[in-house]
């Protein structure tokens, strides 16, 4: 007898005590039995608190694949670091005139031709790895332009760090709204993954979710007057926008009135709603200046206030939005700040003083409070948690319910059962005492794999138990190939002992072959999948693993069992 037969077999008996004990919180549902660990009966405490999750699709929640605006970011990034140039230069060049040209990744600047070389040096300074510049002269000799093009260096930068940013802006809103267990991973160079299990309004989470929160402080511009509500009006009949204000017709009405309305100035409504069903029932337009003085990166806190019962945000601004809020109300005294948020007016009040203080407020308007209030905590926790880098929209949403998870789990189970009776009916049908022993070997892998998946606290999901189905069916082929090499062997009269050395032997190719194969599957599957795919794959490299260890080493040691302990001198097959 192979001299480490006994070692094999005690370290197998081992293994399935520790799998069994393993799975003691799976089987007898230690989370929901026992939610407070303190207050656990002592010989529950005797089993690890790890056990196997149940994915989104068996447990219910909700399944977002969200798009990020990234050309957005890169627009707004180009607005910011031409406001900069803007600033830098205001003491020595003035004065410069700046046009940014959005979905271009590109601005231009004007300013009087002798002062072409401080531009020079400015720029070369602080931009030259931001921009690629290119000097040319405007009709006007007094006047130099600089053609800005943003690097694709720095264009990857922003790339990187928008979606960086919006998965972790996305990860602070949900972590606050207290949903356990998500998940939110980004694919590809523009979309968001969010799993979200147990969520009991999602409609609500998926509001908080995509709110930008881009908030921005413009300075209104009333040179149109009245006229502007008419040119908007033509706007919408000429190019046939329907009475809507998604951020698409509001484009599409500045793109229909490019030309009609001054440069560096943009259409933008403030909304009407219903006091009690806050349903939009109509709008305002307003022209603004494009670029944004004051944005929310300037924040440095956001909280809920009440005065006269009626729920508001009150804002303040860090060091250098208290300066940048406090020039730019001082200059524009008499004149109209709107207050944009996500591409919306939330006000436009006529500005009476300087604020030099650095607080700001956004009031809800009427309805009800507790509706206003929840509105106003929902605000102040994205802005306080940061504005997403870039607009997100829903791609696609799934929304799992429970009792229908319920009936996944059951019917799951049952594909299980079912596929298990008629694998073991068939193997003994056909291979007789072959058949039974390789039963023993797929209820200890079946056994394996679920202990393992608790051990690493894997989730459970409807793939990942079509994984464990095809699992065993592999777990069978192996057996399949062994016994019919062995069958082999009978056939060639050899001895009991020759023909387990042999099959098994002859086997051992095919066996890994066809495993490493799949393993490489699973892992490639694991490594570009969401989700349910990962499940899948999860369960199908355990898998893999542990047939191997059952259709090889533990049949192997029950025929070493009967030919060596037993002496049984003729095997069947």
């Amino acid at each position: 007898m192979n001299s480490t037969w006994k070692w094999k077999t005690w370290g197998t008996v081992f293994a399935v005590i520790l799998s069994v004990y393993l799975l003691v919180p799976t089987l007898f549902n230690f989370k929901t039995r026992f939610p407070d660990a303190d207050k656990k009966p002592a010989w529950a405490k005797l089993f690890p608190e790890k056990s196997i999750n149940l994915g989104l699709d068996l447990r219910g929640g909700l399944y977002l694949e969200m798009l990020i605006a990234v050309d957005e970011a890169i627009d707004n990034r180009i607005d910011i670091l031409t406001l900069e140039i803007e600033r830098q230069s205001k003491d020595k060049i003035e004065p410069v005139k700046v046009n940014s040209f959005k979905g271009e990744k590109r601005a231009t600047l004007e300013f009087p031709a002798a002062k072409a070389s401080e531009m020079d040096a400015l720029l070369k300074e602080n931009f030259n790895d931001v921009f690629s510049i290119a000097r040319g002269e405007a009709p006007d000799t007094n006047t130099t332009v600089y053609n800005l093009t943003l690097t694709k260096k720095y264009e990857k930068y922003i790339t990187d760090n928008t979606l960086k940013q919006a998965v972790e802006s996305v990860r602070n809103r949900i972590d606050r709204y207290g949903v356990s267990e998500a998940s939110i991973i980004q694919q590809g160079s523009d979309r968001l993954i969010v799993e979200l299990p147990g969520i009991d309004d999602p409609t609500r989470v998926i509001d908080l979710i995509r709110k930008t929160a881009l908030l921005e402080f413009k300075m209104v511009d009333d040179s149109l007057g009245d006229g502007l509500a008419g040119l908007v009006a033509k706007a919408r009949e000429e190019a046939g926008i329907k009475e809507g204000y998604t951020k698409e017709d509001v484009d599409k009405i500045n793109v229909q009135l490019k030309g009609k309305i001054p440069e560096g100035t943009e259409v933008v409504f403030e909304l009407r709603r219903d006091p009690v069903t806050k349903e939009i029932i109509g709008g305002a337009p307003l022209l603004l200046k494009t670029r944004a003085e004051v944005t929310g990166d300037m924040l440095r806190n956001a909280q809920v206030g009440v005065n006269n019962n009626e729920p508001h945000v009150s804002l303040s601004f860090n060091k250098v939005g208290t300066t940048n809020f406090g020039e730019l109300t001082k200059k524009n005294v008499g004149k109209r700040l709107a207050i944009v948020l996500d591409g919306v007016v939330f006000s436009a009040p006529v500005i009476q003083t300087a604020i030099m203080n650095g607080e700001a407020q956004i009031t809800l308007g009427y309805g009800d409070y507790q509706n206003l209030l929840k509105e106003a905590d929902d605000l102040a926790l994205v802005l306080r948690e940061g504005a997403l880098p870039a607009t997100l929209t829903v791609a696609s949403k799934t929304v799992v319910g429970p009792s229908l998870g319920l009936d996944s789990i059951n019917q799951g189970m049952m594909s299980v059962v079912v596929a298990t009776v008629v694998i073991i009916i068939f193997m003994v049908l056909y291979y007789k005492l072959g058949g039974i022993v390789s039963t023993v070997g797929l209820v200890l892998n079946m056994i394996f794999i679920l202990a393992i998946m608790a051990l690493l606290q894997a989730s459970l999901t409807l793939p990942g138990i079509a994984g464990i189905v095809l699992t065993l069916g592999m777990a069978v082929d192996a057996n399949i190939i062994i016994f019919e090499r062995m069958r082999e062997e009978i056939r060639a009269d050899r001895s009991a002992r020759a023909i387990i050395e042999n099959g098994y032997g002859h086997a051992m190719s095919a066996i890994i072959d066809s495993n490493v194969t799949t393993l490489i599957a699973g892992v490639v599957l694991y490594q570009f999948g969401t989700g349910s795919i990962k499940g899948f794959a999860t369960t199908l490299m355990i898998g893999i693993v542990t047939t191997m260890f059952t259709a090889i080493t533990v049949t192997r040691l029950i025929y070493d069992y009967y030919v060596h302990v037993k002496k049984v001198k003729q095997i069947t097959i």
